[in-house]
C-alpha cells in the first residue's frame, strides 16, 4: 500500500516563494519557447537503441500499437512492498522504477 502523501500548504508556498521569487516571466516564456522549437525540430530524430512508446491516454489508432510485450514478473509480496515504497521515495511509479531497472540491467549486460 501507499502512504498518503503530505500537500504544502497555500502559506508554506507564499514564504517559499518569498524566499526564492524565481524568474521573471518573460525569461520563463523565451526559454519555453527555445524548449518547443528544440522539441519539435528534434520529434522525429531515431532515438539511439531505443523504441518510441506511445505515452497519451486511450487506445493509439489501429495500426499504431507500439511494438512491446506484456510479461508477468513474480516476485514475493515482500520484495515488492519494498519496491514500491523505495520507488515512490524517489518520486516514481512501481511501473516507472520497474522499466527503469530494467533498462539499466539490459544496458550493461548487452551483448556485444
Amino acid at each position: 500500500m501507499t502512504k498518503k502523501r503530505d500537500t504544502i500548504r497555500e502559506t508554506n508556498w507564499e514564504e517559499f516563494f518569498k524566499e526564492y521569487p524565481g524568474e521573471p516571466l518573460e525569461v520563463l516564456q523565451k526559454r519555453h519557447a527555445e524548449d518547443v522549437t528544440w522539441a519539435e525540430k528534434h520529434k522525429d530524430a531515431p532515438l539511439e537503441g531505443g523504441v518510441r512508446i506511445r505515452i497519451k491516454p486511450g487506445r493509439p489508432p489501429k495500426g499504431k500499437e507500439a511494438p512491446i510485450k506484456v510479461k508477468a514478473v513474480k516476485m514475493p509480496v515482500a520484495f515488492w512492498e519494498s519496491f514500491e515504497s523505495q520507488a515512490e521515495a524517489a518520486g516514481l511509479t512501481l511501473h516507472a522504477a520497474m522499466r527503469s531497472a530494467l533498462l539499466e540491467w539490459a544496458s550493461k549486460h548487452r551483448a556485444s
